[in-house]
């Protein structure tokens, strides 16, 4: 049945937003009269929850509304049942974010008195804050992420009002200017670490404090872990993604493309199922955005959040996702969870979502977890949630005509149980005496055992070792198992004896979470654990197959386990000739070979080839790109003289093909390959002749640049103006654009695409201008991905910031383009002045 009640008054966050207003190119044709738009009515909690719907089985709660919550954004439990929420009451208090900046933004606890469910009364733990975007109370206080800054805000007596903020790190300064996009979150994780969304950074506490580490980021708003520590986000429009493998072993494989398996996407399908007419999403007049004006693609996806428990049925493992420009939650199954993951909606064959809402200013923005095992939902109850840098004329229009920017102010939790069930309040922890903190380990629901984690860590029980270590070798629950070692672990109580009884383990994340630390135990030469590991190697389950691949990486990259590396290369040999059609497997091994990659692509190839088969190829390709890509002369000219000496035609296409893999598109590739002379065995390779491997040796020499004499060519030195604009454009490009293409322009997937070494970037600088002033339409290429997405313009722009920030990009990132002046990009702005399409890319090749 079409929905006929009501509609959206807009989206949180958008991927393919418009700048300060109106997106170049797009026209918003204002809603046909026949189109009835209901008055946006201010429901009362009580309304609210008449409009909602579930499936059998399931109900919605209301535990706490205005004026005991103002304007949440982010909400946890600490460990003695109290709830802590981030207010954001400064955003978007009317069209135009007028005085956003005010210091009305709070941190509070809300407290359960009579254990009924339902707040009672609320204690402000910190005030006075501009956009306070996330929360996480640990014993003695809480982080607190208040843009610029992330602090630590300690409560040293116990009364739950902050004794000062101290700083921890800074970087957020996105989020005073660009709200959607800036780090959040703050997930304390099994493997130790406390990690956030849209920050790649993370954190590692200590009795001494705070460590920073990196890690691999991803995510926009929210991020949630599983049973096995992996941990979940989303982006507006991308509505679950993944790190199959840690994040911690991303930073090292940049500069190669990234390591496989991070970031992985785990539903194609886009589409969204609202129970009301939405139209006025911001992006409503687009073709294919609505259906019949109902809603038809996610565009404002956020919170996600993976149910660790018994209480709600069946529902153990899966993931809940915010959408609340629909104002709905979708639920979500997954399917082959030890291998390429991938996500269904569980109720697609029915048309519909987990949770809806037919009232408009129903906004899911954030999902967690309770200790009694109730799902809990932040409701930022408002009409107006699009920030002001992205709202067109079409929403401002409905805005406007539908008073949808007031009142603020609102603000509910819902939690959902079981139809029918008695939930009992769960006994605190904080005061806990260590068994009952050991048998909270032990317990079903993840979120009592993360929280009693924490609090072992934290107080330094390493009395609990011993009981920690029995309830291990007892318990039938994976998850249990890998919380109880992810205990132990952090407890610095992790035995060799540990990791050998969790590698005999039947289940594959406990098998996986073993191997995470069994680096140290392989360097140090533990024959019992190499011989453990090598047997796992021909038939294990890819995730533990990827597991292995990494842990033998760390013995290769350590110089004390020199004496190991032979072994550890015949590891990832095995790994990489039994891959066939798993290719996260092979990116993954040849990534993990590091330093030791070129003796293992020898290992593989054999001499001359004679050990060379089909199954090789793709793995022969897949370490010559990585070789390549390390832009070392002497291992980029090994890997050609192995391609020269092969007596196999098809290892020579396999190693030249991968060598050109690494290399970037177009106008990026020439001189990418940097020698003192033209390299030998490319030149003897044309002189074959041979038709199939000579055009591929003459595109790599085409990308070849001589050096003067055996140094390398030094560019133009910039003069001191010009060195002021690329300064300027650093720190523009700081604000602006690297929340999406990243501080390092490798970009991020299902975000926004690389400019590290970018055909686009270092093209020709008219074709970058058109980018900035007016906007990209996808599908667009880049580094050999396609794109989907829309870049916004950025017209609105001063001329000298946008030669600044241009001229930046094009000096960055292995990028070595001219610069851009503000004369330049004024005259570009003056010869298409009337334009208001974002440009194609048939439009962009067929300019110079």
């Amino acid at each position: 049945m079409r929905p006929t009640a009501s509609i959206v008054g807009l989206a949180l966050c958008l991927a393919i937003p418009a700048q300060n207003g109106d997106r170049a190119g797009e026209t918003q044709t204002p809603l046909p009269d026949s189109v009835v738009v209901p008055p946006a009515i201010v429901r009362s909690p009580a309304e609210a929850l008449a409009t909602m719907q579930l499936p059998p089985g399931f109900t919605i709660e209301l535990v706490a509304s205005e004026p005991l919550v103002r304007d949440p954004v982010a909400g946890a439990f600490d460990a003695a049942g109290r709830l802590w929420l981030a207010e954001m009451s400064g955003f978007m208090n009317d069209v135009d974010a007028t005085n956003e900046h005010a210091p009305v933004g709070r941190i509070v606890v809300l407290h359960d008195r009579d254990h009924d469910g339902r707040m009672d009364d609320r204690t402000v733990f910190l005030d006075a804050l501009v956009l306070p975007r996330a929360v996480l109370p640990l014993r003695g206080g809480a982080l607190v992420i208040e843009p610029p800054n992330l602090y630590w805000c300690p409560d040293r007596d116990g009364d739950l009002q902050a004794d000062g903020k101290e700083l921890v790190m800074g970087g957020f300064e996105a989020g005073l200017e660009n709200p959607e996009h800036s780090g959040n979150g703050l997930l304390w994780g099994l493997d130790g670490c406390i990690h956030l969304a849209n920050d790649k950074r993370m954190l590692r506490w200590s009795p001494k404090g705070f460590a920073i580490e990196n890690g691999s980021g991803g995510g926009q708003w929210g991020i949630t872990q599983d049973d096995r520590g992996r941990f979940y986000f989303n982006y507006n429009e991308d509505w679950l993604r993944t790190d199959l493998v840690p994040g911690r072993y991303g930073p090292a494989a940049a500069d190669a493309g990234g390591l496989p398996g991070l970031n992985h996407r785990l539903l194609q399908d886009t589409s969204v199922w609202p129970n009301h007419i939405s139209p006025g999403v911001n992006r409503g007049y687009q073709a294919g955005r609505l259906r019949d004006y109902v809603l038809a693609n996610h565009t404002a996806v956020c919170g996600p959040h993976i149910y660790r428990g018994d209480l709600l049925a069946d529902c153990d493992g899966d993931a809940f996702v915010c959408e609340p420009a629909g104002n709905c939650v979708r639920r979500i199954r997954f399917v082959d969870v030890d291998g390429r993951m991938r996500g269904e909606n569980v109720y697609q064959a029915q048309q519909r979502e987990f949770l809806t809402s037919t009232d408009e200013r129903f906004r899911p923005v954030n999902l967690f977890g309770g200790p009694e095992g109730g799902l809990y939902l932040v409701d930022m109850y408002r009409g107006v949630l699009q920030h002001k840098n992205f709202v067109t004329s079409y929403l401002r229009r409905q805005i406007k005509a539908r008073n949808l920017e007031q009142p603020i102010g609102l603000g509910r939790i819902w939690r959902i149980v079981p139809t029918g069930a008695v939930v009992k309040a769960a006994p605190p922890l904080h005061e806990a005496p260590v068994a009952d903190l050991v048998a909270a380990m032990a317990g079903a629901n993840g979120t009592v055992r993360d929280l009693a984690l924490r609090e072992l860590v934290q107080r330094q029980e390493r009395g609990a070792v011993p009981a920690l270590r029995a309830r291990l070798r007892e318990h039938a629950r994976p998850g249990c198992r890998i919380g109880l070692l992810a205990a132990l672990q952090q407890l610095g109580a992790l035995e060799t004896t540990d990791l050998r009884a969790a590698l005999r383990d039947t289940d594959p994340g406990v098998v996986a979470f073993a191997l995470r630390h069994l680096a140290p135990v392989l360097q140090k030469g533990d024959g019992f654990a190499w011989t453990q590991l090598e047997a796992l190697l021909p038939n294990a389950a890819p995730s533990v197959a990827w597991h292995a691949a990494l842990a033998l990486g760390e013995v290769l990259a350590a110089r004390e386990a020199t004496r190991w590396h032979e072994r550890a290369i015949a590891g990832l040999v095995v790994l990489l000739r039994r891959s066939g059609d798993d290719a996260l497997l092979r990116g993954i091994a040849a990534l993990a070979a590091g330093p030791q990659a070129l003796a293992v692509l020898r290992a593989v190839a054999g001499p001359g080839g004679a050990e060379f088969a089909a199954g090789d190829a793709a793995v022969l390709r897949e370490l010559a790109r990585v070789l390549v890509r390390t832009r070392t002369a002497p291992t980029q000219l090994a890997v050609f003289d192995l391609a020269a000496a092969a007596t196999s035609v098809g290892q020579q296409r396999a190693l030249l093909s991968g060598a050109l893999q690494a290399l970037p598109k177009a106008a990026a590739r020439s001189g990418w390959l940097t020698f003192a002379e033209t390299p030998a065995a490319l030149l003897s390779i044309v002189r074959a002749a041979n038709p199939e491997v000579v055009p591929l040796a003459n595109e790599l020499l085409a990308a070849v640049a001589l050096q003067a004499g055996a140094a390398v060519k030094a560019e133009a030195a910039l003069s001191p103006a010009e060195q002021q604009r690329v300064a300027v454009g650093q720190g523009l490009y700081a604000t602006s654009c690297a929340a999406c293409h990243q501080l390092d322009g490798n970009g991020m997937a299902g975000l926004a695409p690389p400019l590290r070494e970018s055909e686009w970037a270092a093209g020709p600088p008219e074709r970058a201008l058109r980018i900035v002033l007016h906007g990209l339409r996808g599908p667009v290429e880049v580094g050999g991905t396609t794109w989907q997405l829309e870049m916004p313009g950025q017209g609105h722009l001063p001329d000298k910031d946008l030669a600044a920030v241009l001229s930046y990009v094009r000096r960055s990132f292995g990028n070595r383009a001219s610069l851009v002046t503000a004369e330049e990009v004024a005259a570009m702005r003056k010869v298409h002045g009337k334009r208001t399409e974002p440009w194609t890319i048939e439009e962009l090749l067929g300019t110079k």
